[in-house]
C-alpha cells in the first residue's frame, strides 16, 4: 500500500509542479496589480480604491518569493528532462537541513513538498 501511494505521488509530481508554477504566475500578477493600485492612490489623489492590508501583506510575501523563483525559472529553461524536479528536491533538502533559516522554493512549490497529514494517514 505504501509503495502504491508513493508511486502515485511520483507520477503526479510533474503535473503538480506545473500548476504550482502557474499559480506563482497568478500570484505575481496579483502582486503587480496590488502595487499598481497602491502607486496610483499615491500619485492620483482622485484614485479612491486602495488595496487592503491583507492584499498588501500577500503582495509583500509574493515579492519575497520572486528571488526564490528566479533560479527555478533558469533551471526550467534548460532543456534537460528532470532538471526542474532535481533542483526542487535539492532546494527542499537544503531547506530541511538548515531549517527555517533558509527558504529556497517559492510558496506554491513549497506547499507541494510539504507532507500532507491526509496522505500520511492513508499510508499507515
Amino acid at each position: 500500500m505504501f509503495l502504491r501511494t508513493r508511486f502515485r505521488q511520483i507520477i503526479r509530481l510533474p503535473r503538480r509542479m506545473f500548476w504550482a508554477l502557474v499559480m506563482e504566475g497568478v500570484e505575481t500578477k496579483q502582486m503587480m496589480h496590488t502595487y499598481a493600485l497602491l502607486g496610483a492612490s499615491y500619485v492620483l489623489p482622485i484614485a479612491s480604491r486602495r488595496p487592503t492590508v491583507e492584499q498588501l501583506a500577500q503582495a509583500r510575501e509574493q515579492l519575497g518569493d520572486l528571488p526564490r523563483f528566479l533560479p527555478l525559472f533558469v533551471v526550467i529553461i534548460v532543456p534537460a528532462p528532470g532538471v526542474t524536479e532535481g533542483y526542487a528536491l535539492l532546494a527542499l533538502s537544503l531547506q530541511r537541513w538548515f531549517g527555517l533559516k533558509l527558504r529556497l522554493l517559492p510558496s506554491q512549490l513549497h506547499r507541494i513538498f510539504q507532507k500532507d497529514p491526509h496522505e500520511a494517514s492513508e499510508a499507515s
